[in-house]
């Protein structure tokens, strides 16, 4: 299988970037039918197969998720398409971030597959979300909370 060129979704959240201070708006410029907003955020540019913003074989209407159903071993690799029933078992995101981030949760693989059967229309797959944090900018981190006694009184506090 050669390198195939996408074309990818890009999503515009409050906490993105402006316009092209945006890396993914530049990212996503470089595609000719999109058109960057300077006044418009754009936070997340998306390459994988989500139904809520799939990647398409640029300069066409082809998904990448027909490409990998067509033939999953050659798109794969064979042991990558035996292990995730022929399916991309990640979503790759760059992101553009100008304010804080809210707390996120996401269920394990297990409770992913249960609630996307459960409620297909609100978890759009059902797979868990691993996160892995690569900077192209600057870019400040954190990660932990606080103490489970002042948690406790918070919710306590105000319930």
């Amino acid at each position: 299988m050669t390198a195939i060129r996408l074309a990818c979704s890009v999503n515009s959240y409050h906490w993105g970037k402006h316009g092209l201070d945006s890396k993914a708006a530049q990212f996503a410029a470089t595609n000719p039918d999109v058109t960057i907003d300077a006044n418009q955020p754009y936070a997340e540019l998306w390459m994988g197969t989500h139904p809520s913003g799939p990647s398409r074989v640029f300069g066409t209407d082809t998904e990448l998720a027909a490409v990998i159903d067509e033939n999953p071993g050659a798109a794969l690799g064979a042991s990558v398409s035996q292990r995730y029933d022929g399916k991309l078992p990640f979503l790759f995101k760059v992101l553009s971030i100008e304010k804080a981030l809210s707390i996120q949760a996401h269920p394990d693989k297990q409770l992913a597959k249960l609630l996307h059967t459960e409620r297909p229309n609100v978890y759009k797959d059902g797979n868990h979300k691993p996160e892995m944090s690569i900077a192209l900018t600057d870019f400040i981190a954190m990660s932990g909370f606080r103490p489970l006694d002042q948690i406790s009184g918070f919710l306590d506090t105000y319930p």
